[in-house]
């Protein structure tokens, strides 16, 4: 069986401010050429969670649990800094709004080759480097990549500037790339072109892929397995297609029945019914409990299970809907 490259055992984040635990208990890994899912409602947590993972949260840390890069457990003293050393170089980063991620007074071939630099040593103003930079701007599909080179990146639309930052995190040549929301300020034929990409290049390099979206399915027609957060709590990691075929958690359940389709009518989508809980909610009871269907007493009284052995498949539902998997 293949060694993970990357994996969370027991993880729980905190605000630094007054230590409120915001995302509690979770295990995952992600192997080498996976595509990996994280998803959930606007304020489940799963950005707050990676993004403090991987030590870019100011305002939150990780109190508990292990996080494994590549062999390597990282400490638990001077985390954020360990977890940060990591990015620009094993790890690529692609953030939600790419009008904000690139230097604006920068030209863009400056901004691919200073990256070149940091991760892998390449000279700035050598002609490889400037090579290098531009190859990559190609396999990203900017058109006529000698003069995007040169170029501002307010002299390109929303969907070449993603390609522009992703060119950036692949020059990098990371084993791990996240993409935190890539697609959300894309139109649908880009935000497809922009995914495929990414999914790309973990067929042809081994790269693993974490994508987190609120979309499931985006997720469910793209990545191999998708980890589902409600209330800061991991409630499920399932097989992509295993949605709508086989029992998964009632939270996902819950989701996918949200979707429009062609096979479904319009008695077949359904809202969810009640509020979301946000990030926060702990680890005694589903967060989850006051909008299911199938909720029983127990549900609001019991400690979540929690993912501790890193199965292919888990639901931490209480009445074992999903948990068979």
């Amino acid at each position: 069986m293949t060694e993970a490259l990357f994996a969370m055992d027991d993880v729980t984040v905190a605000l630094r401010s007054n230590g409120r635990k915001m995302v509690t208990g979770v295990g995952l890994s992600v192997k080498p050429g996976e595509a990996f899912g994280v998803v959930g409602e606007s304020g489940s947590g799963k950005t707050l969670l990676t993004r403090t993972v991987f030590g870019l949260q100011d305002d939150a840390e990780l109190v508990s649990g292990r996080v494994r890069f590549d062999g390597q457990l990282l400490p638990e003293q001077g985390y954020a800094r360990a977890a940060r050393k990591l990015l620009g170089g094993r790890i690529g980063f692609v953030p939600q709004d790419p009008f904000s991620s690139l230097n604006p007074t920068m030209r863009v071939g400056k901004q691919i080759t200073e990256a070149l630099y940091l991760a892998r040593g390449m000279p700035m103003g050598a002609q490889r480097t400037k090579a290098r930079a531009i190859e990559v701007l190609g396999e990203v599909g900017i058109p006529e990549p000698e003069l995007a080179f040169n170029q501002f990146p307010d002299q390109f639309s929303g969907g070449m500037r993603q390609r522009i930052v992703f060119a950036i995190a692949l020059a990098q040549e990371p084993k791990l790339l996240i993409a935190d929301e890539p697609t959300t300020a894309l139109d649908a034929i880009t935000q497809r072109r922009v995914i495929e990409l990414m999914l790309g290049r973990c067929r042809s390099h081994g790269m693993a892929l974490i994508l987190i979206s609120h979309n499931l399915e985006l997720l469910r027609q793209s990545v191999d397995r998708i980890a589902v957060l409600y209330g800061g709590q991991l409630h499920n990691i399932t097989h992509a297609d295993d949605i709508g075929s086989r029992t998964v958690h009632p939270y996902t359940e819950a989701l996918f029945e949200c979707i429009p389709s062609k096979e479904k009518t319009l008695a077949d989508i359904r809202a969810i019914p009640g509020e979301p809980v946000g990030a926060g909610f702990g680890t005694k009871g589903c967060a989850f409990a006051s909008r299911c269907r199938y909720a029983e007493p127990i549900c609001r009284e019991t400690q979540l299970p929690l993912n501790g052995d890193q199965p292919g498949r888990f639901s931490a539902c209480l009445l074992g809907r999903g948990a068979d998997a």
